[in-house]
């Protein structure tokens, strides 16, 4: 899949996957904020069936610890799947040891605490990609 060159963030779609409900609604609300289209998932689970159909997602943001998939596996699935061919995944993480799993690199590791901030030039960034 071609990639895209947003001259507009409205048109970047990024789902948010993360297990801690507050924290993903805090990130979705913060992002939308900004102008970025925005989708949630609470697990993998919940990620796979949104990746299965719908839209096409440009930024896949990842917690790291999520309970039913690691998150590098997870990252690989849903690049698989057409409406997440080419997307950018950007990884959430207070874990240090987080730079020692694979990625194959095509992820990009933000250590918590993250500012807004940073997380939406973060995300930005993968839009511009």
């Amino acid at each position: 899949m071609a990639a895209y060159t947003f001259h507009n963030m409205a048109d970047c779609r990024v789902l948010i996957i993360e297990d801690n409900t507050e924290l993903r609604e805090t990130l979705a609300e913060a992002l939308a904020g900004a102008g970025l289209l925005i989708e949630q998932a609470g697990d993998g689970a919940q990620a796979m069936t949104r990746a299965a159909g719908g839209e096409r997602i440009d930024v896949i943001l990842l917690n790291l610890h999520l309970p039913d998939f690691k998150a590098s596996e997870l990252s690989q699935l849903l690049c698989a799947k057409p409406a997440c061919a080419g997307a950018r995944v950007i990884v959430l993480t207070g874990d240090m040891r987080a730079r020692l799993i694979g990625f194959a690199g095509h992820a990009k590791l933000l250590h918590k605490p993250i500012t807004l901030d940073e997380l939406e030039a973060a995300v930005r960034e993968a839009c511009a990609a």
